[in-house]
This record gives C-alpha cells, sequence and structure tokens, in this order.
C-alpha cells in the first residue's frame, strides 16, 4: 500500500469505464448464464416503482435481486464478470493516468456507487490503495439484498472520502480527482486538482466555471451501446 499523503481519486463508471456501467453489465452476465431468476426480476422491478416514485435510479437504490444469494459464489461471479466483461472496456487513456499517478508515488483510490462486489476486482487489477464502493449486507453465507452503510453517491461520496481519510490522511490540498457526472463536482470541489473527464454538459459547464481541467478518456463508446437490459447513469 502507497503511503502518499496526495491521492488520485477515480470514480468507475463513465471516468475508468466505457460504455454500460459495470452493475449493469453484471446484470446481463447473471441473465445470461441463468443466475437471475423471475423472482429476481420481479423483486427488482417492485421496487422500481417505489424508488422511482422517490426520484432515485432503480439499481442505485434497489439491490433486492442480490437477496438470498450466496456470498462467496457471487464473488467468483463477480471476478468471472469482470474478467469476461468489464476489464476489456476500461478506457486505455484513463488507465495510463492511473499508472502515471502511481510512478509519481500517489495513492490510488477508487470512489464509487457501484457493488463493492464488482470494484474490488477492478481494485485488484489496477492496483489500487483503497477503494469506497457499495457493500451489500450478507448473513453469514448469504447476501441479504441491502445496501451497508452510506451508499457513496452524490454528495455522499464526500461523505465516505472524508471517513476513509480519518485513516490514510491525505493531503486533499495537494490531491487528485477524476469524474464524469454532474454529481461527482462534490468530490471534484475539495481536492486541489479536480479533473473533469469525459464529462456531462452539467459537469462541463461547472469545470468550465470554476477553471478546472477538462480532460477526454472516451474511446466513442455511449452508455445506451451496451444492448440487452439497457443503461443507466453513472452511479
Amino acid at each position: 500500500m502507497t503511503q502518499s499523503s496526495i491521492a488520485a481519486i477515480f470514480d468507475v463508471d463513465g471516468t475508468l469505464l466505457a460504455g454500460a456501467s459495470m452493475e449493469m453489465r453484471f446484470l446481463k452476465y447473471l441473465w445470461r448464464y441463468g443466475e437471475l431468476r423471475a423472482s429476481d426480476i420481479t423483486r427488482l422491478a417492485a421496487g422500481a416503482f417505489r424508488t422511482l416514485a422517490e426520484g432515485r435510479s432503480v439499481l442505485r437504490a434497489n439491490k433486492a435481486y442480490l437477496s438470498g444469494k450466496p456470498l462467496e459464489h457471487y464473488r467468483r461471479l463477480a471476478q468471472d464478470c469482470f474478467d469476461q466483461h468489464i476489464k476489456h472496456h476500461l478506457l486505455p487513456k484513463a488507465v495510463e493516468r492511473v499508472r502515471w499517478h502511481q510512478h509519481q508515488g500517489h495513492a490510488i483510490v477508487l470512489l464509487s456507487g457501484s457493488l463493492e462486489l464488482l470494484v474490488e476486482p477492478l481494485a485488484q487489477h489496477l492496483n489500487a490503495d483503497a477503494h469506497i464502493a457499495t457493500r451489500i449486507v450478507y448473513d453469514k453465507t448469504k447476501l441479504v439484498g441491502k445496501i451497508a452503510g452510506e451508499h457513496p453517491y452524490n454528495k455522499a461520496k464526500v461523505t465516505t472520502l472524508l471517513a476513509l481519510n480519518q485513516f490514510r490522511n491525505f493531503d486533499l490540498a495537494k490531491s487528485f480527482a477524476y469524474g464524469n457526472h454532474h454529481t461527482d463536482r462534490h468530490v471534484l470541489g475539495i481536492v486541489g486538482n479536480p479533473v473533469a473527464t469525459n464529462p456531462d454538459r452539467r459537469l462541463r459547464q461547472i469545470a468550465l466555471d470554476n477553471g478546472w481541467m477538462i480532460e477526454e478518456f472516451t474511446n466513442g463508446e455511449k452508455e445506451s451501446a451496451y444492448d440487452g437490459i439497457g443503461s443507466y447513469n453513472a452511479i
């Protein structure tokens, strides 16, 4: 683990990863290999009505499709999904930037609202020093399908990052943060070197207004390009 006081903090979906989000890829993988039953889809759909009524993304708040699933089996599935359907869609320019920061001796932190089951293989692949992601409650050997602790999305990304920083003591004034979605502005706003990466329209304007660096790591893939189940905004 790098003990640098300078961190390079990376969002994942849309920043490091092109196309559909990791969780959408995982859902399609589970469906393709028969790991999702009709009852799982029913729970997901039922939760969709509740979460949409509250103005939240379906998958962002609803993890009921994981309820009752064996934890270790799903860890293996997540690793296989990463190897087959996620790893090859990482943006080369983004990975190069991660390696550049590592060469500078900076600590790499992945900060994503995606499932920790999926972010863990990515963190290992990139040799990241720390990662923050959505943890799922489990009872002994089975997933419960509920979020454990705070979901790192929007302003909560700052909360969870500051909680990590109580142990790591990064100098945020000298640190870097990369994000593509306008909800990432809160994290970008607390570091000395914010980089709006592949920014959506709102984040681009925020970056221009604040004099932040803007970079494009994309290779032409769009979130809607992933067929099968569909896609949703980076979380």
